[in-house]
């Protein structure tokens, strides 16, 4: 275990460090001075006859976010350890409290948290730990490649001793995905209706034929002031479908009238079959769930936009190969 340990100014010279208890600084730097190294203190009895630090001490810098205590079997946390520290991998020694450091997650800053929700979050801390604790990638993609590699792991579901059980594995995947396409389907007939109604317009069909019969259905819209326009197969409400879809699986409210998701849809609507887009979507939304759980839009809304058309052309190389 390395025997030095950093301590930044940007922390001791907080207001939420200044204005706390002497002890209570004292404190701070001890466990410090006493983490493993990944920051973790087991032992603080020595610590507490050094300082004279009591609960109300430990309670001050759990309130203000400087230690951590996940769980209650007296294991602290250095909050900000990892934006402090930077220990060479040939000293590193991973720390024994496995089964504490399994419920923390990184942030952008490279502090630790307990809240898998929060936007800033980039991956949990044993995989950020384990694919070296990298400080150097910036954080945004060291959560695609989070999320790439939770996609992987996600085809390769180990084979279980029994084939049946691998059988009903592969019918749960399979049954899932109809699940979502059902619904997604469900959400654009729901959406069709709607739109049909608020905009008050007489639709009819005609049906012209150049092959002996085998004609092109074209749909026509007459609206208020009798004028009449083609309305595109393509579904021009396609990309608010989508929208719709993300709110209802998500819990989320972005406006259906989103410009850069409406444009995002468009232009990948325009390349792709409809089918691809909303299974890269569903494959995109299960992901995310899987990270944040309850995410918030602006996250989901991000996600979104900078991986989803990687999940459609995984895909359309599945079905192509």
């Amino acid at each position: 275990m390395a025997q030095r340990r950093m301590i930044s100014r940007s922390i001791a010279e907080d207001d939420r460090f200044v204005d706390m208890q002497p002890i209570s600084k004292l404190l701070y730097f001890y466990l410090v001075l006493n983490a493993d190294d990944d920051g973790f203190v087991g032992s603080v009895k020595m610590i507490n006859f050094l300082t004279n630090a009591k609960k109300e001490n430990y309670d001050e810098l759990l309130n203000n976010g400087l230690i951590l205590q996940p769980s209650k079997n007296g294991i602290y946390v250095i909050t900000d350890w990892y934006t402090q520290n930077k220990i060479e991998a040939k000293i590193y020694k991973p720390t024994t409290y496995l089964s504490v450091r399994a419920l923390l997650y990184i942030k952008s800053d490279f502090a630790y948290t307990t809240n898998p929700k929060e936007d800033e979050v980039i991956a949990p801390a044993n995989f950020w730990i384990k694919n070296g604790r990298d400080k150097k990638t910036p954080p945004e993609v060291q959560s695609q490649q989070y999320l790439q590699q939770l996609q992987k792991d996600s085809k390769n579901v180990p084979r279980s001793v029994e084939e049946s059980s691998k059988k009903v594995l592969g019918q749960n995947r399979v049954d899932k995905n109809r699940l979502d396409k059902s619904r997604l389907e469900q959400t654009r007939e729901d959406q069709n209706s709607t739109d049909q109604k608020n905009q008050n317009k007489s639709v009819y069909t005609t049906t012209s034929s150049s092959n002996g019969g085998m004609g092109e259905t074209t749909s026509y819209t007459r609206t208020e002031n009798g004028h009449s326009g083609k309305q595109s197969n393509n579904q021009s409400d396609s990309p608010k479908t989508l929208i719709q879809y993300i709110n209802q699986t998500m819990a989320t409210s972005i406006p259906l009238d989103d410009e850069r998701l409406n444009t995002m849809f468009s232009d990948l609507l325009n390349q792709y079959k409809l089918e691809y887009v909303q299974q890269g979507l569903i494959n995109l939304v299960e992901n995310i769930q899987g990270l944040k759980g309850k995410a918030s839009a602006s996250y989901i809304e991000r996600m979104v936009t900078t991986h989803l058309l990687e999940n459609i052309k995984a895909i359309t190389t599945e079905r192509t190969e």
